[in-house]
């Protein structure tokens, strides 16, 4: 009977906790507003930020990064290459990941959207007449496709790029694992899974980008059953999006990529209004921009980049 009383304590306490699981977690210091050379979060605090120059830039490129990782992590190598090509790159930390002070407190998918949707607003504001394409890796994908519909409806951005998105949300997530996710969160929320005991998974033949994730203090590992849930609530949002996100979108997948669903993302993917285009790499894997084919995908963006029309100015 105590037993009884103890499991069903358990159930209503996931039941009520159910409105919570997967959103953020309040931020542990004050709210530390924006320092010269950074972006602006939606709740006014600074987003640590990382430029690549052009010269004489041709297009603006805004890049979001995955789970866990920040942006100089995941685009330094490509964005000195982007900005050789004419290409400024501005990459931002996420809320709650990288050299933010809010590194490790899940801001919820809500706060990531909302967060790029202003960043995209201050750099149109900034580059009026230049190009600007908004690029998400991974989580950064769902991100990007997320806030894709008010990006167009606003006119804010005039393309994206989804590299390995994490965009498979809504009917083509498996319920089993959405009820696993949400079960975890509700239960146990900030316990992290190691992923011990599991088959192993590869995101790169990069060994040597590997390791030096491995070693970096800044890459945030392994997920908690909360920020496990939040992503499956990026996931939905992406996939909800998919069909006003009038924005033309290229799409960039590996053939080896052990962690993207690829049918289901192609799904979503195809569900995009407008002119689209998906480039797939044989020899590609989920970390695309640091894989040892790396270049050649860098090279693809641009090509696809310099060839989008910029918003109308007056001359």
């Amino acid at each position: 009977m105590a037993a009884r009383r103890s499991g069903a304590a358990l159930l209503l306490g996931a039941l009520l906790a159910g409105c919570a699981v997967g959103g953020g977690l309040p931020p542990s210091a004050p709210i530390a507003p924006a320092r010269e050379g950074e972006l602006t979060a939606a709740d006014g605090s600074g987003l640590a930020t990382s430029i690549w120059q052009a010269d004489a830039p041709q297009a603006i490129l805004l890049a979001l990064h995955g789970y866990g990782d920040y942006g100089p992590s995941t685009f330094s190598a490509a964005g000195v290459f982007w900005a050789g090509q004419g290409i400024t790159t501005i990459a931002y930390d996420q809320r709650g990941f990288g050299r933010n002070p809010s590194r490790g407190i899940w801001p919820g998918a809500e706060a990531l959207i909302a967060d790029l949707k202003g960043v995209v607003a201050q750099l149109r504001a900034r580059h009026p007449c230049l190009p600007l394409i908004v690029l998400g890796h991974s989580m950064g994908g769902g991100v990007v496709l997320a806030a894709g519909p008010d990006l167009a409806r606003g006119a804010l951005a005039d393309g994206m790029v989804l590299a390995a998105p994490a965009i498979w949300g809504g009917a083509e997530l498996n319920p089993f694992h959405r009820l696993a996710a949400w079960g975890a969160a509700a239960m146990v929320p900030e316990r992290r899974f190691t992923g011990e005991g599991v088959v192993r998974i590869q995101a790169s033949d990069n060994i040597d980008a590997l390791r030096a994730l491995g070693r970096d203090p800044l890459y945030l590992s392994p997920p908690s059953a909360r920020e496990i849930f939040g992503l499956v609530r990026v996931v939905d949002r992406a996939e909800a999006a998919a069909d006003e996100a009038a924005l033309p979108t290229l799409l960039l997948t590996g053939e080896k990529d052990q962690i993207l669903p690829r049918r289901a993302v192609r799904r979503v993917f195809d569900r995009l209004p407008g002119s689209n285009r998906t480039i797939e790499y044989t020899d590609g894997w989920h970390l695309l921009f640091r894989d040892l084919q790396a270049e050649r995908v860098w090279s693809d963006v641009v090509q696809w980049i310099l060839a989008r029309p910029g918003p109308a100015c007056d001359s």
